[in-house]
C-alpha cells in the first residue's frame, strides 16, 4: 500500500554560523515518511529594515509552489526580521552566513551540532532562491557552493541593481562579483525580473544580461515578466512568476 505524503510545516530557531545569533526558520516538509532523499529549496526575503520578512507575498508563494511540487522548503528571516534576534548589517556579509546557515542544516539531515531540531530526509539536491535583497544574499553561495555534498540550483527574482548601493553599504562590486562567479559555475540558474520594476529599469537588466551574455549561457535561463512590477502587486503579476517556476522546472529541473 501506498503512504500517504506526509505534510506539515514547523517553526524551528538555529544559530547562525556566523555568530550564533539565531534565526527563525519555517520549514515545510511534503513527503512519505520512508523516503531516502528529497529536494529543497531555500528562500530568502526583501531587506528587512524595509519591511521584508518570511511572510512576503512572494516568499510565500514560491514557498507553497515548490511544497506542492513535493519538495522540503526552508523559508527563514535573516538576522533582525521577524523573530530572528540580532540586527541587519550594513554590509550583507553577516547574512550571507545566515544563508549558508540553512544550507549547512540540510546537509546534516536537520542535526545541530550533536543534536537533531527536525527529523528530515536526505536531501539530493537544493534550489538556492532569493528576491529583491534576498537574490544579493543568494548569490553569494555560489563562492562557498562547493563545501556541500548536493548539487545546487538557482532562481533570482528581481535582483536589485540600481539600490545595491543603498543594501550593502557602497559594497556593489562585492556582490556584482557573486554574480560573475554564478555566472561561470555548473550551476542551473532562473534569473526573473518584471519590465515594470520600480527600482531597477527594464533597461538596466536588458543590459547587463547583454553585456554578460547571459542569454547566450546554457545554464541560464532569462525571463522577462510583462506588466509585472518590483512588488508582484497583482494577483496576475503572481501567476506569471508561478508560469515561469514552472516551466523552468519541467524543463530544467527534471533533467538534473
Amino acid at each position: 500500500m501506498n503512504q500517504q505524503p506526509r505534510r506539515n510545516a514547523y517553526k524551528i530557531f538555529i544559530p547562525s554560523l556566523y555568530d550564533g545569533t539565531r534565526l527563525e526558520a519555517r520549514v515545510g516538509v511534503n513527503y512519505v515518511d520512508d523516503q531516502n532523499f528529497a529536494k529543497a529549496v531555500i528562500i530568502s526575503h526583501p531587506y528587512g529594515p524595509l519591511g521584508g520578512n518570511f511572510y512576503n507575498n512572494v516568499v510565500v508563494t514560491v514557498e507553497q509552489y515548490f511544497q506542492d511540487k513535493g519538495y522540503l522548503t526552508i523559508a527563514f528571516n535573516f538576522r533582525g526580521s521577524g523573530k530572528s534576534k540580532g540586527r541587519t548589517s550594513w554590509s550583507g556579509e553577516p547574512e550571507c552566513e545566515d544563508y549558508k546557515t540553512m544550507l549547512e542544516f540540510l546537509s546534516k539531515s536537520g542535526k545541530i551540532g550533536e543534536n537533531t531540531i527536525l527529523q528530515i530526509p536526505k536531501i539530493s539536491d537544493v534550489t538556492i532562491i532569493g528576491y529583491s535583497y534576498g537574490s544579493l544574499i543568494a548569490s553569494s553561495i555560489a563562492s562557498s557552493s562547493s563545501q556541500f555534498t548536493f548539487p545546487t540550483s538557482y532562481i533570482l527574482i528581481n535582483y536589485p541593481f540600481s539600490v545595491t548601493w543603498f543594501l550593502t553599504f557602497f559594497r556593489s562590486s562585492t556582490y556584482l562579483n557573486y554574480l560573475q562567479t554564478l555566472l561561470v559555475s555548473a550551476s542551473r540558474v532562473l534569473f526573473i525580473y518584471g519590465d515594470s520594476d520600480q527600482f531597477t529599469g527594464v533597461g538596466k537588466y536588458r543590459q547587463w544580461v547583454k553585456i554578460n551574455k547571459a542569454a547566450e549561457n546554457p545554464l541560464w535561463t532569462i525571463k522577462e515578466l510583462k506588466g509585472t512590477d518590483h512588488f508582484y502587486t497583482w494577483q496576475s503579476m503572481e501567476d506569471k512568476l508561478i508560469e515561469a517556476l514552472d516551466e523552468w522546472k519541467d524543463n530544467v529541473l527534471a533533467t538534473r
